[in-house]
């Protein structure tokens, strides 16, 4: 008990010293002690930082795009050619000789024009011989009619009269047809494509007389793949571009039911315009039709990549987490690709996306 009293008067002492001698040695202890316990506490708060940056740190960066749809045409692209939108060999439909000057190939043609004169021989005497039979046997008719009304002639007569009527009415139909065929007339405007028929030629049923193009409009001939041909409807706008660059609009007027056998396209033809029927027959001609307009990201090709099922797409970022979308190409610019498949707005990774996987947590940074 004494041990205890002593060290207690001891401590006492001190305390009573430094309060009221040395109380400036106090303070500074004090203070020290509080820096001390600050240090600790600021050492600790600095370590919980560098670990929470240290764990931020760890995540993946990439650099992202932000892309918003807008709206564009969609348009197929196809190799074709032009064609006439008429054209006709024009034949003897009689047998002659060829009694009308030739016409130059290349000359400007109008609808009803003559084109070749056949020489009529004897088909007028024979037209003449036919009116005169004609009416030989319309007589005797009337005669066969009226006996048969007085009970002087039989069924058998009345038949056999109304036969021989008949054969001449057609004798005289044949005779005036093949004198309306004397004269080849053009069936449309058009050029010529070949010589007429020389004069003194002789032309059988069916010997060309001339080949008679019309050019006033121009048709494109293109065929379009199986996966395409659902996306063209007839009327839909197209163009058309020769190899010598002459441009041409028009619209879609046939769509074929039956694909090539071999190709497995579907012909499609474009009714356009030919102004001073500059586009030629044969021509090859790059034609564009509009397809029904769609929203799409106009994108580098760089973003695209694979997903682990081998599917084409983009890797985006949303909520700073990493999600694939599928995309399908809709045209390739020059500046880019337009996609389809994407949301309005998203943020595209165009660095980094080949080492990232989908769900993954990144850190972003923007173009």
């Amino acid at each position: 008990m004494r041990i205890i009293s002593i060290i207690v008067a001891i401590i006492v002492a001190f305390s009573l010293y430094f309060l009221i001698v040395d109380r400036n040695s106090l303070i500074n202890f004090i203070s020290k002690f509080q820096n001390e316990k600050k240090i600790g506490t600021s050492l600790k708060t600095n370590n919980q930082i560098s670990e929470k940056q240290s764990d931020k740190s760890e995540l993946p960066f990439v650099i992202v795009k932000s892309s918003i749809a807008e709206k564009t045409e969609n348009i197929l692209v196809v190799r074709g050619r032009t064609e006439a939108i008429r054209k006709v060999e024009v034949r003897a439909e009689v047998n002659g000789g060829v009694i009308s000057e030739p016409r130059l190939k290349g000359s400007r043609i109008k609808k009803n024009e003559t084109l070749c004169e056949i020489a009529a021989g004897t088909r007028f005497v024979t037209l003449n011989e036919a009116k005169m039979r004609l009416l030989e046997a319309e007589k005797k008719s009337n005669v066969v009619q009226s006996l048969g009304e007085k009970g002087y002639s039989t069924e058998t007569n009345k038949l056999t009269q109304k036969t021989i009527l008949e054969t001449a009415k057609a004798a005289l139909a044949r005779a005036e047809y093949e004198i309306s065929k004397l004269i080849i007339k053009a069936p449309f405007a058009g050029i010529l494509e070949n010589n007429t028929a020389e004069i003194g030629s002789f032309l059988n049923i069916g010997s060309l007389c001339a080949t008679i193009i019309d050019l006033s409009e121009i048709k494109l001939i293109g065929y379009i793949p199986e996966l395409k041909i659902r996306e063209i409807s007839l009327g839909s706008d197209a163009y058309g571009t020769t190899v010598s660059g002459i441009t041409t609009k028009g619209r879609v007027s046939f769509i074929s039911k039956q694909a090539d056998r071999v190709t497995k396209t579907f012909r499609v033809e474009i009714l356009a315009d030919n102004n001073d029927e500059l586009i030629r027959d044969g021509e090859t001609i790059q034609i564009q039709i509009n397809l029904e307009s769609n929203k799409a990201h106009l994108l580098p090709q760089s973003v695209l990549t694979l997903n682990d099922e081998g599917d084409l797409g983009v890797r985006t970022v949303v909520n700073k987490t990493v999600e694939f979308f599928k995309v399908k190409i809709l045209r390739d610019q020059k500046n880019g690709l337009l996609l389809t498949g994407l949301p309005d707005n998203v943020d595209v990774i165009t660095v980094g996306q080949e080492f990232v996987i989908e769900g993954q947590k990144v850190n972003i940074s923007y173009e």
